[in-house]
């Protein structure tokens, strides 16, 4: 939301008339403590208002969501997805936190202050959430990892189709196809 103003709003809604324009946002989470923990530079608030913003001027918007995020427990996770789809978005891109190294997150993890979500958690976590977003919202990811030496945790992020395997086997058991 740092680089987002009126004039280039208008300008989208301009081009959006001759191109398919999307918005991404990165949301991440929709509590302000977490936010500023993980550094973020903004605060809720400015999130809903750049979306709203957006949205009035007809624009698509897929909104981005991280699950697993320091001191963040399932609940927050869901009430974060629940403020997003109250936003009228246009679709999601869900992934768990994974900690790389050289990142502000490496010290919190190395010293044993920051523990990942489980791949267990996180699939309950993304079952639930399947549970309530409506039919008509675009997933556009529900993964992600990194499979080289920089990945320190979790280390079931390392490979991408494993857990798109396990969140497929998930999603199925309560109905979906993914």
């Amino acid at each position: 939301t740092d680089s987002i103003d009126e004039a280039t709003l208008e300008y989208l809604k301009y081009l959006d008339k001759s191109s398919e324009i999307w918005l991404e946002f990165g949301i991440q989470s929709f509590y302000d403590k977490t936010l500023e923990a993980i550094n973020r530079g903004h605060d809720s608030k400015n999130i809903e208002i750049w979306i709203k913003k957006a949205k009035e001027h007809n624009l698509k918007v897929c909104a981005h969501l991280i699950y697993g995020l320091p001191n963040e427990t399932k609940e927050m996770m869901l009430n974060s997805l629940k403020k997003t789809l109250e936003l009228n978005i246009d679709s999601l891109k869900i992934h768990p936190l994974y900690v790389v190294k050289n990142t502000m997150l490496t010290a919190t993890y190395l010293k044993g202050k920051f523990t990942p979500i489980s791949k267990d958690e996180y699939l309950e976590v993304l079952k639930e959430s399947f549970k309530i977003i409506p039919e008509n919202i675009i997933i556009q990811r529900v993964s992600a990892g990194i499979s080289d030496d920089t990945l320190l945790a979790p280390l079931w992020c390392k490979n991408k189709h494993t857990q798109m395997k396990d969140i497929r086997k998930t999603l199925k058991n309560i109905g979906l196809n993914y």
